[in-house]
Order: C-alpha cells, then structure tokens, then sequence
C-alpha cells in the first residue's frame, strides 16, 4: 500500500519535471543568444585645416566610435570634424567597439595649427636694461629653441622666450627675433629698439657711484646708507643696490632720509618707481617715497602735492612682520596696505607748477627694529606724458 503510493508520487513528479523542461525549450525568454564576429582595428587619419581639423576612420569591423580629442572635448562621429580653440599638438584617442562588443583603441599625436607669427614688444627696465615680451603665437616650445634673439648689438644671442638685455649703450638698435612654428615653419621679424637716458633722477642704479647725487637730511642722520651693496638685492634689481642697514630703537626714533631735485613742468606727469626688498621680523618699521617742493620739509601725510607722502611700507598699514617683500615697489604696495596717495595713481606724480621739485626716501623705525636691511634698487622718475 505505501510501496504502491511512494510509486505513484514518483512518477507523477517526473511527469511534472517533464512537462516544465519542455516548456522552458520552447520559452524564447530563456535562450541566450551568442554573438561572434571579427575583431576590431582602430585606425584613423587627419588632414590639417589650421585648427579645424578632420578626421576621417578607417577602422575595419567597427559598431561604434568614441572620440577624445586631447583638448577636453569628445565624439561619437564616425568621422568628426573638431576646431582646436588654441593652436598646439594634441594626442587624439580612437575608441571603437565591433558588434561582437570587442574594443580596439588607437591615440595619435596630431597638430593643429596656423603658421607661426614672430613678433614682440620691448621696454625699458632700467638705465640700459631693456625686458622683451614675446608676442609670437604658433610657436613650437617642443624643439631645443623656438626663439633666437639677436640683439643688434654685437654681444652673444638669447633663446629665452623673454630675455631682460642690457645693453652696451644708449642708441638705437635693430632687434632680431627668430621663432620656430609648430608646422616646423621658421619665421622672422625684426624691430628698431631705443635705449634711451630717460630717467630724470642721477644715481638712481645705487651704486657706489650714486652716492653724491643723493643728499642726507641733516636731520636725520642715525642710519647712513651704503651705496653699491652687493650682499644682497631686491630680487628685481640690477648689479648693486642702495642698504639701509638693520636698525633698532626701543627709546625713540630712527630715521634716514636721502633726496635729490629733479625739474618738472606744469600739467605733466611723471611716474615713480623702485625696486625694494624688506625683511620680515620688522616692527613699527617704515620705508617711505616722498615728492615735495621743500627740501626741508617732509610730510607724512594723505594730502595732495607739493608736499606729500608719496608711497609707503609701514608694517602698521598691511606690511606683515611674518614675510619678506621683494620687487615692484607700487605692486607690492598695492598688496600692502596701498598707503600714499601714489599708490592710488599708480605711480603717478602729475606735477602742479614747473620748477623743481625733490624726490625723497626714508627708512625709519618708531620705538621698533627693522628685523634686517632695507634694500632699495633702481629708482626711476620718469616722465611719462
């Protein structure tokens, strides 16, 4: 009786499994199609349009191609066409997938490019120096050297892409630039360039030569100044500098003043600028520029010409005791503090009657130490109108 039941159970379960076996054969939901097919082979080629640049794919046994053009843009184009904003050499990656889903990539280097245009521009640093800014474009910073500078001049080329030149003299000079482009084209330009005597102030290189064209303010006279130092520099300056060695005075004042008159005319406008470098550590420090129309009187004040504060560094108005400046005087001002109304006018002195006027520089400390030397380089007045 149980044999009998165990029996019929068995069989009905086997007819079960049977029946659901069949089924799912002919189910389309459970069969699993495999694909097969060739490989495929990334290939493309590019021809130049300047910075329009096609690509034309010759892949074999493609589905679908992926593009990135190595300036950040992408394509799924077959064969896109993709203008560079910027001329230069890209690496191009082809990406492609067959229908088998099998992938194949190839990168090329491509360049995109216009002919190379040499130019520049030129001005004067200070005294004879002369810093020229490149201007060229196409230009290929891949090879040895993409600029060759002949300064006219007789001393040896440059191939920096921005050279700061001395040169032997002031005269006029016929200045050649030669640039290699990225289309390995070489192109040429060639300017006249005057060096002029333009600065109106004597010995303001600060070498030991300098010395006599600066005066001392009689009554200041605790912190003399070297002339044509050379244990350091600002970092912007040329050969010698003018020190004003470190200084302390818990008790008082320290102060040196140096000036020199230079002759103005009315309406015009003149531009003051310096190299300096300042220590950090400085306290209740100041480095002061002065223009006014008494040689002794030195105002240290906000007000307008003749006599004025002109562009100062004081550590009580945004020069940090915790770092070191070093370079421009007015762009280090301008991040400073911005104290003197010539900062304001970006270096500019417009003067309010012909004469003479006297551009002076002072360094001092009220009750403080100035943490090192204070170092001034290559004043220039100039006029600029």
């Amino acid at each position: 009786m149980k044999l009998s039941l165990k029996i019929k159970l068995t069989g009905m379960l086997i007819a079960l499994f049977a029946i659901i076996l069949n089924s799912c054969k002919k189910d389309p939901n459970f069969i699993t199609p495999v694909t097969d097919g060739s490989k495929p082979a990334a290939a493309f080629i590019n021809t130049s349009g300047a910075l329009a640049i096609t690509f034309t794919n010759t892949s074999k046994n493609l589905q679908s191609s992926y593009w990135q053009f190595g300036d950040g843009d992408t394509s799924s184009a077959a064969s896109p066409v993709h203008t560079y904003a910027v001329a230069g050499k890209y690496t191009v990656t082809l990406k492609v997938v067959s229908d088998a889903g099998y992938v194949d990539v190839i990168s090329k280097t491509i360049t995109a490019a216009v002919p190379a245009v040499a130019s520049f521009s030129s001005a004067t640093s200070f005294g004879m120096n002369v810093i020229f800014t490149n201007t060229s474009t196409s230009v290929d910073s891949t090879v040895t050297t993409p600029y060759l500078w002949d300064f006219g001049d007789g001393t040896t080329t440059s191939t920096v892409k921005n050279p700061d030149h001395k040169f032997p003299a002031y005269g006029t000079y016929n200045v050649n630039l030669r640039v290699i482009g990225l289309l390995g084209d070489t192109v040429y330009v060639t300017k006249s360039v005057t060096v002029a005597d333009d600065n109106l102030l004597k010995g303001g290189d600060m070498e030991a030569t300098a010395s006599p064209y600066w005066l001392k303010l009689s009554s200041q006279n605790n912190n003399p100044p070297v002339f044509g130092y050379t244990g350091d520099k600002p970092s912007t300056g040329y050969d010698g500098c003018m020190r004003f060695p470190s200084f302390a005075n818990s008790g008082g004042s320290t102060n040196e003043l140096i000036y020199q008159a230079v002759s103005v005319t009315a309406g015009k406008q003149y531009k003051l600028s310096a190299q300096v470098k300042l220590p950090a550590g400085a306290k209740q420090c100041y480095l002061q520029f002065y223009i006014t129309t008494n040689a002794t009187t030195w105002n240290e004040n906000n007000g307008t010409p003749p006599t004025q504060l002109f562009m100062s560094f004081n550590t009580w108005h945004g020069w940090s005791t915790t770092k070191v400046l070093d370079g421009d005087a007015l762009t280090l001002a301008l991040n400073n503090g911005s104290y003197g109304p010539g900062v304001a006018a970006g270096g500019i002195y417009t003067a309010t009657a012909t004469g003479t006027i006297y551009i002076g520089i002072q360094a001092g400390t009220w009750q403080g130490a100035s943490g090192g030397d204070f170092l001034v380089d290559n004043v220039r007045f100039v006029q600029v109108n």
